[in-house]
């Protein structure tokens, strides 16, 4: 017997089947501040199996395995073509196998049995982030790595290279720009609506436990670099393009996805300014973003 949970983040809903006796309220703990009613119609959902093994999964050849760190993608492809995918903590080998049907909608995510205990919530995150990003992208939403800080009813996102502190950005306003409050900091939601953006909270924070059910309206996107002073610039759009573009998550083999992805880009750009910040990591670079991108 499997039992259902339902979620909706930006307004996309979702459902979770998991197996009687797995622990809901740890494994999809993220997800509570999102549930759902029973009755709301789900846009895909994604099914948590065991098994003894993941070959037993036969996801076909290894076409590619992505990130340069961990969660590790991984893309499989048999003899018929379809693909299959998996997440792993490492590039070993993958935790874990996502087998999906040909538009995404329903899904089963595979993890040993021997330690479904460690894997589960690595799986369904995973997974759910991926299916996510595919049925979403005809609904001009995009999934975002990025940071977010909501002030002042707004909402600012700061991009940049792994390492490069976006994280550390928003600590700084959180610490110095009064009535700053963290809206998420590894994976937010952007999505244009009626022709205005508006970013919100997902159940997928990275390492900072922040999942809040909240949406505001994109004041600006900020590419972050390190530099030995600070310094603010004004995108051109097409350098706003360029920025947010390598940002975003996509199925860049499929190209349906990716025209969508172009497409929703291009008017987040039209209707939200973009800026290269040159910083270093303390305050003056917070103020100095602030009073520039709040003008």
């Amino acid at each position: 017997m499997e039992t259902l949970y339902k979620y909706a983040v930006a307004g996309h809903a979702f459902g979770v089947l998991l197996p009687d006796g797995f622990p809901a309220q740890e494994y999809l703990k993220p997800y509570e501040p999102f549930a759902a009613s029973s009755d709301v119609d789900t846009l895909f959902t994604l099914r948590l199996a065991t098994v003894g093994s993941l070959k037993e999964t036969t996801p076909g050849k290894v076409r590619e395995c992505l990130n340069d760190e961990a969660p590790y993608f991984w893309i499989f492809e048999d003899e018929d073509g379809k693909f299959s995918f998996g997440f792993s903590y490492t590039r070993e080998r993958p935790d874990c196998i996502l087998k999906t049907s040909a538009d995404f909608v329903d899904s089963v995510v595979y993890i040993p049995a021997s330690s479904s205990e460690r894997i589960a919530e690595f799986a369904i995150s995973n997974a759910m982030m991926l299916l996510y990003t595919f049925c979403t992208s005809p609904y001009q939403t995009l999934m975002v790595h990025a940071s977010v800080i909501r002030h002042d009813g707004l909402g600012y996102m700061f991009l940049g290279r792994s390492g490069t502190g976006k994280s550390t950005h928003s600590r700084l306003w959180l610490k110095h720009i009064q009535g700053s409050v963290l809206l998420n900091d590894d994976n937010p939601v952007i999505r244009v609506i009626d022709g205005l953006a508006y970013v919100y909270g997902t159940p997928w924070s990275g390492k900072t436990p922040c999942y809040k059910n909240e949406s505001v309206p994109l004041k600006a996107v900020v590419r972050l670099s390190q530099a030995p002073y600070n310094k603010i610039t004004r995108f051109a759009p097409l350098q706003s393009f360029a920025s947010l573009m390598p940002a975003c998550s996509c199925m860049r083999w499929d190209s349906a996805s990716v025209s969508a992805l172009h497409k929703t880009v291009e008017k987040v750009i039209t209707v939200v300014p973009g800026y290269g910040l040159e910083c270093l990591p303390d305050e003056a670079a917070a103020v100095l973003c602030h009073s520039e991108i709040s003008k």
